[in-house]
């Protein structure tokens, strides 16, 4: 049996039933956190341009978008709640992907879900699901894939995306391998345009086309079905030649599901995720030696040769290019002693307090990170110097929030409500809480979605 093959039969025989209570407890707080950050991202100004497009375009008022008050088909639906879920960066990552995994897979999930009418308990599956096939083979095709450019959250998340949307619509295992083969040419997103509008965009279109494929699939439309083996497929073309381990895509499928180990990380800041244990170091040594802005001569972050590859905005100008600095990062922890949704501004980055610490911190690369088996390897050293001549210097290694280090229950409900603050009423914001931690016992999908349409 080859790979696709392999992958279309867990995606069609998978249950909720046979998913370990552990995957389905991460899983929902997962996509608590999700729909958090998605309603907050409803608020960017990316998500107006968004709506105005959607409207122009029309459809069928099958799903709901998320803070907007409106309908739209669930691919468009899908497309924009993605792109929310992805604009603040505050959503959250797995190590196997290199990338996001719940903001491509949820938002189809749930589009696909409100418009068959799913009982919660399908959509948690199909979700659970599709989170699993974007993770494994995102374990077989990565570093490669990541090395050369590509968006992981973009090319893996479609396939994730089109494995929960089938799962819904119930397609027979022929057919759901039709889906994969379609998602797989519909599969793009490019690194460079970290700290744009472009990058959200990524998550918003591996989630449309996820649904897209599927449809299609559902409707006879074929496909290669050999799309991840084959040999001018998918495996080859995102990762290169011999650079690829199909037996990391299919020999541990769901034993143990990746949303329990390697894990699912949900951040505590909202920026990219690399920033994250620098961010950490800073403040510890911020408060715990009452360090001043003033009297830092220089700040060095050393840590993985990729960490740069993704922190690509060294001088930074707007809120999303700040989400990609470490200079940003590390100036904004210094000078404020926390690093908040609310400070990434433009006029926040902008700021010649700010501007002028960016220009004290330097990154380097630590000689026990300058190879591709350590690539994903997130630790990071920081050192501060004093112009007195006294030094701080801290590693982490598993900043707060990730697998090795999580969010409580009530930080990721906390993180929820500062979330949707404004956004949704008290009263629908604990209800939303509710459904989602209880969602193998939600009767119809709509029930959730119509709390997520906002003010």
């Amino acid at each position: 049996m080859k790979a696709t093959e392999i992958l279309a039969h867990f995606i069609v025989s998978t249950n909720l039933n046979a998913i370990p209570a552990e995957a389905r407890e991460v899983g929902k707080k997962a996509i608590l956190d999700c729909l958090g950050v998605a309603l907050a991202g409803s608020r960017d100004p990316l998500a107006k341009i968004m709506i105005g497009l959607i409207k122009d375009m029309g459809g069928q008022p099958q799903a709901t978008v998320w803070g907007k008050k409106i309908k739209t088909s669930s691919p468009l639906a899908a497309w924009a709640n993605g792109t929310f879920g992805h604009a603040l960066d505050y959503d959250d990552i797995n190590r196997s992907m290199r990338g996001h995994p719940t903001v491509p897979v949820l938002p189809a999930a749930l589009a696909v879900g409100e418009e068959l009418k799913a009982p919660g308990k399908e959509v948690l599956e199909a979700y659970l699901i599709g989170f699993e096939v974007e993770a494994k083979v995102g374990a077989g095709i990565n570093p490669h894939l990541f090395e050369a450019g590509w968006h992981p959250t973009a090319v893996l998340g479609v396939m994730g995306a089109a494995a929960a949307s089938a799962k819904l619509l119930k397609l027979s295992a022929k057919k759901v391998g039709l889906a994969l083969g379609i998602a797989a040419s519909l599969a793009s997103g490019l690194r460079q345009n970290f700290g744009t509008m472009t990058k959200p965009l990524h998550a918003g279109q591996a989630a449309k086309n996820g649904v897209i494929a599927a449809k299609l699939a559902q409707r006879g439309y074929t496909a290669d079905s050999a799309i991840i083996e084959a040999k001018l497929g998918y495996a080859h073309a995102f990762a290169g030649l011999g650079k690829y381990d199909l037996n990391k895509i299919v020999a541990r499928l769901g034993q143990p599901f990746d949303i329990v180990s390697p894990g699912v990380g949900l951040k505590r800041y909202p920026s990219c995720a690399r920033t994250h244990p620098a961010i950490d170091a800073m403040l510890d040594m911020v408060v715990r030696n009452d360090i001043h802005s003033e009297d830092v001569k220089s700040i060095s972050c050393a840590g993985s040769y990729t960490t740069p590859t993704m922190l690509i905005h060294s001088r930074p100008q707007t809120s999303l290019e700040g989400k990609f600095s470490m200079e940003f990062c590390m100036a904004l922890a210094l000078l404020e002693r926390k690093v908040k949704l609310s400070q990434f501004q433009d006029k926040k980055v902008q700021d010649p307090k700010i501007q002028e610490i960016i220009k004290r911190v330097t990154f380097s690369i630590r000689p026990d990170l300058n190879n591709i088996e350590n690539s994903g390897n997130p630790s990071t050293t920081v050192k501060v110097l004093l112009k007195d001549g006294r030094e701080f210097t801290k590693t982490v290694d598993e900043a707060k929030g990730t697998p090795e280090n999580p969010l409580s229950s009530d930080e990721v409900r906390d993180k929820y409500r500062q979330c949707v603050k404004g956004i949704q009423t008290p009263k629908e914001r604990e209800k939303t809480i509710g459904i989602v931690e209880d969602l193998e016992k939600l009767k119809k999908t709509s029930t959730l979605t119509d709390l997520l349409r906002g003010k």
